[in-house]
Order: C-alpha cells, then sequence, then structure tokens
C-alpha cells in the first residue's frame, strides 16, 4: 500500500473548535485517579483559613496540572483558562482568574508546607505499594562529590 502524501489537490476544511495541545493530562488524570490522589489530599492537607470557590483540592490539583504541562509561573493561567479538556477536568466553563490563583498562594503558610510534605509522603508511599516495592530502608546517597562507578 502507497503512503497517502499531501499537495496542492489534498482536500482541506477549516475546524471550528479549539483544540487542545495538552494530551497528557489525560494520563496524569487517570494516575491521579489509580493512586486516590483526591483522598490522600483531603486527608492530609491542612487547609489555609481562606476557602476559595474552587475548593483547595482543585486549587492545588490545578497547579500540578500547570506544572505538568510546561508552564512554571501562576500567571500562566491565563493561557489555559478556557482550555476545553481542562475545563473538562475541573467540570467547569472557564477556570478562575489567575488572581485567584495567587491569592491562594498567598494565603498558604508554615502549616500547609508541612502538610504538603505529608501529601507527598503519602504519595510516594501508595506508588511503591501499587508497584509492590516493599523495603524496609532504602538509602539514598546525596553526596555530589562521589563518582559513579
Amino acid at each position: 500500500m502507497k503512503a497517502t502524501k499531501i499537495g496542492p489537490s489534498t482536500a482541506y476544511e477549516y475546524c471550528s473548535e479549539r483544540l487542545s495541545a495538552f494530551g497528557g493530562l489525560l494520563g496524569l488524570v487517570k494516575f491521579m485517579d489509580v493512586v486516590q490522589f483526591k483522598e490522600i489530599f483531603d486527608y492530609f492537607y491542612k487547609a489555609p483559613s481562606r476557602t476559595p470557590e474552587f475548593g483547595h483540592y482543585k486549587m492545588a490539583y490545578g497547579i500540578i496540572i500547570l506544572l505538568f504541562i510546561g508552564f512554571s509561573r501562576i500567571w500562566h493561567f491565563q493561557y489555559i483558562r478556557i482550555d476545553p479538556m481542562l475545563c473538562c477536568i475541573f467540570n467547569v466553563v472557564r477556570l478562575p482568574y489567575v488572581t485567584t490563583y495567587w491569592r491562594y498562594m498567598d494565603s498558604l503558610g508554615i502549616n500547609q508546607g508541612k502538610s504538603l510534605l505529608d501529601v507527598m509522603s503519602a504519595l510516594r508511599e501508595r506508588v511503591w505499594q501499587l508497584c509492590e516495592i516493599n523495603h524496609s530502608s532504602i538509602h539514598i546517597d546525596m553526596d555530589t562529590t562521589v563518582e559513579t562507578i
């Protein structure tokens, strides 16, 4: 069978729907479901006094997704605020304004830092359980001066 080539006579149409470049997100969403991230987050996270309308879990989850996509600043939410895939993941028409995320991050304190460490620890433990890794202790060599042989 001969491969189809695109040329001047190739038929084309315009697409009126918005297309998302974040296809890898579906794998992240599935992973978060498999490891039961929401249950871990709800159990270990100590919420700040300010409760956003979007909820603490969705605010943290949104920031995780932003980092997963490759954006490193909260301001980048403006670029993905109405992305159909993200809005479907969060079951909203549009994500909150960027300033909502800024205010949420500003409300976090030392208690949330400790609870996020607890969330990460429980998440690692859950992943190790799912991968059937059962070590009683693990030694990690963090000395950067050691040459690997």
